[in-house]
């Protein structure tokens, strides 16, 4: 299967090109969801904002998202807690919580299979990682709890479980954002010069204020950052049939 789930089960709203000049309080550049709830957040917030997209919205990588909500990425706080202390570990913990409730509040006005369930981070064979790891949640508040993840259809060495994160479909959820939002697809900048974006058709866009929410820069005039940069990518398989693992 070549497509994602999202885009197999959900219709995305077309947008055309832009094809005259514009102007705006922000631009923001990218139709991704880093895109998308940049420039939401922003016009609930009173500005006047357009949206430009290079080819369609949700292309890239949100469109093949495992779609978790969650402050737990990987077996990272024990890490951070060394790296930058606990009033640093702490302020990027609770930025993360503060964001999953803000999901969790947009999603109730939007249909998009939107469920808090618990997200953990197993080991096979690395006990004292996850240990490791609760320690330094214990020492940042958090009530992170050990678990074996019985729900795994394997043994496990032990997991750390973060209850009641979240889980849903990422373009549901951003179809109905971007049906509020003045957006313009198959509209590449290819500069912002002299207070101005440009389109690759000629078209300008002045703005006072630019969100580049590209992933990768669409601008390499300086920098070089093609040579800095490079794409790193996971996958999850979803299995018709198979039993529901249960929270």
């Amino acid at each position: 299967m070549t497509e994602s789930v999202w885009h197999a089960q959900t219709v995305l709203p077309r947008f055309p090109r832009l094809e005259r000049d514009r102007t705006a309080d922000v631009l923001v550049i990218g139709g991704g969801i880093a895109g998308l709830l940049s420039a939401y957040r922003l016009q609930q917030a009173g500005a006047r904002v357009l949206l430009v997209e290079g080819g369609r919205i949700c292309g890239g990588v949100t469109g093949n998202t495992t779609a978790k909500i969650t402050a737990q990425h990987g077996l990272l706080y024990d890490k951070l807690l060394r790296r930058f202390g606990a009033e640093q570990a702490g302020l990027y913990l609770r930025a993360n919580l503060k964001a999953l409730k803000a999901y969790q509040t947009l999603c109730q006005r939007i249909d998009c299979d939107f469920e808090l369930r618990d997200s953990c981070v197993y080991t096979l064979d690395r006990p004292e990682k996850i240990h490791a790891e609760l320690e330094a949640l214990r020492r940042l508040g958090y009530p992170a709890e050990f678990s074996v993840a019985d729900e795994l259809p394997f043994p496990t060495a032990g997991a750390v479980r973060f209850p009641a994160q979240a889980q849903f479909n990422p373009l549901a959820f951003l179809a109905a954002l971007a049906g509020r939002l003045p957006i313009f697809e198959d509209t590449f900048i290819t500069e912002i010069r002299d207070g101005a974006a440009r389109t690759a058709n000629g078209r300008t866009i002045r703005a006072r204020q630019y969100v580049a929410a590209t992933h990768f820069p669409f601008i390499n005039k300086h920098g070089n950052y093609f040579l800095k940069l490079y794409q790193q990518r996971s996958y999850v398989l979803a299995l018709e049939n198979a039993p529901p693992l249960s929270a």
